[in-house]
């Protein structure tokens, strides 16, 4: 038995049901009590003949039949479809940057020993810069953005110090994006660091003498 008449006959049933009720309740009541309750089987009738109709009419949809009644016979059903557009995801910048610790040391000249034979200095050095530590002056930029990124990077001097400049081996660094790569394999560049100029004797030790700065372009 299908579903539909399934509904059918569990309504009939109810509304027999209620019918019979309604018999009884008149020969026991009064006529304006009859009345009333008269009113309110009507009104809930309808509503469980509304219900069946509509769960029938759910049925047919949800559940179309087909029939087929002789051997050769066949059945088809259109299939449709419905395009929904996806979401795209936002782009998300992270980018980590890697610092030495930025610390130089300026060795300033020597003039060497004289060398009476020579008529010279042996040994004299100029002055020099160097970090004072391993990769001090190393910078790592690592890309986790999904999508690419350029690094851009610039040197300020700090008040008083304008006459000491900075240069960097590689100062604009292309990453492309980290879609498609682990984490441990994330794309990254490094840049190092050079400092020049002169360095008064008189400054105190681990004196500020600029900034680095990097810009997402």
């Amino acid at each position: 038995m299908s579903v539909r008449k399934r509904f059918l006959i569990v309504a009939l049933c109810f509304c027999a049901l209620l019918c019979t009720m309604n018999l009884e309740t008149r020969a026991a009541t009064t006529s304006l009590v009859n009345i009333s309750k008269r009113s309110i089987m009507k009104k809930i009738f309808a509503f469980v003949l509304s219900i069946t109709l509509a769960l029938s009419f759910c049925s047919v949809l949800a559940f179309a039949e087909s029939k087929i009644v002789n051997p050769n016979g066949s059945a088809s059903h259109d299939v449709t479809a419905t395009y929904q557009p996806g979401t795209s995801g936002d782009t998300v910048y992270s980018v980590d940057i890697t610092w030495g610790d930025m610390a130089f040391t300026y060795t300033d000249a020597s003039t060497g020993t004289w060398n009476p034979e020579t008529h010279s200095y042996d040994g004299a050095k100029d002055a020099s810069w160097k970090a004072t530590n391993e990769d001090g002056n190393k910078i790592v930029v690592t890309n986790h953005s999904n999508t690419e990124v350029t690094a851009t990077l610039s040197y300020e001097s700090s008040t008083g110090f304008e006459e000491i400049t900075a240069t960097f081996d590689t100062s604009v660094l292309n990453l492309r994006t980290a879609v498609g790569t682990s984490v441990s394999d994330a794309p990254s560049a490094t840049a190092f660091l050079t400092i020049s100029g002169e360095f008064e004797s008189t400054t105190a030790a681990n004196t500020k003498i600029g900034t680095v700065k990097i810009t997402l372009g």
